[in-house]
């Protein structure tokens, strides 16, 4: 059983620093952000195939579409559905015309707020991108979207999360720090080979279930190491956009993760309708 505990004030201190926010003087909060329609509204699209009187017909799709199209027997994939999807040039223009058009979705401020304050953070997105183009992706997002106090604030903080890169330059201090977060692109070579697992772009439920147990259990493991018992009091929070994939993880947080870790609260945040939509999942009990 899994006890709850208060760390001492030098040990919380360097807990918040490597996987969570603090909620209160004695709890800390890790999460997770899907990235398409969740943080920006990115141009990428999907090749699909509609019917139309009975022919099969091209056409291009957008991610907030698909979330209805994927359960729309009038739409099937094509082979290369996701292809822009893979493509590290592709994820990055994107990123950049998202920016400037100042396409930001219901977590975008959560987000930068987690930036700004140099806050662990998971990024779970069903994408075939590259690890490193998605935090490419968030460079993007700072250097496009931070003005000079924000940037300040941030360098700020990441030297008094990380007293290791005091004297660095802003560049590198900034790579350190997007350095010690996680990237999940569930449906890259890197992650399937990582995981062993063979999935397509249109079914990333697994792949999502998948990347949330391996960063809950980091989290987890992070506490642990630094605490005299267990852990603290921990709040893990997962966003998405995609109601299939909330539903998924609400079930397996319900009948899994907090089975494993009890003392755990687990909070979804569903943004499929344009806000945040905050669900708090507890154990099934019996």
């Amino acid at each position: 059983m899994v006890k709850n505990i208060v760390l001492r004030k030098e040990q919380l201190k360097r807990v918040i620093s490597e996987i969570g926010e603090t909620l209160t003087s004695d709890s800390v909060r890790g999460y997770a952000f899907d990235w398409d329609d969740n943080i920006l509204f990115m141009p990428t699209k999907i090749n699909m195939q509609k019917n139309e009187n009975g022919e099969w017909v091209d056409i291009k799709v957008s991610t907030e579409e698909f979330a209805d199209a994927r359960n729309n027997p009038t739409y099937r994939l094509t082979p290369y559905s996701f292809d822009d999807f893979a493509r590290p040039e592709t994820f990055i223009r994107d990123v950049k015309i998202a920016i400037e058009d100042r396409d930001f979705a219901p977590s975008f401020e959560k987000f930068k707020e987690a930036l700004t304050y140099a806050n662990p953070f998971s990024i779970i997105t069903a994408r075939g991108t590259p690890p490193s183009a998605v935090k490419e992706g968030v460079k993007l997002i700072i250097g496009g979207t931070f003005n000079v106090e924000e940037i300040d604030k941030m360098l700020d903080n990441i030297s008094k999360s990380y007293p290791s890169t005091t004297d660095m330059g802003m560049e590198e201090k900034i790579e350190f720090y997007l350095n010690q977060n996680y990237y999940s692109p569930v449906t890259s070579d890197e992650f399937k080979s990582s995981f062993g697992l063979d999935m397509d772009a249109d079914r990333p439920e697994l792949g999502k279930k998948i990347a949330l147990k391996d960063y809950v259990d980091k989290v987890v493991d992070g506490v642990k190491k630094l605490s005299d018992t267990e852990y603290t009091k921990l709040s893990i929070g997962f966003s998405d956009d995609d109601r299939k994939n909330i539903s998924t993880v609400i079930r397996y947080i319900r009948d899994e993760l907090s089975v494993e870790y009890p003392d755990i609260i687990f909070v979804v945040y569903d943004t499929s309708q344009g806000g945040e939509n905050k669900i708090i999942v507890s154990k099934l009990e019996s």
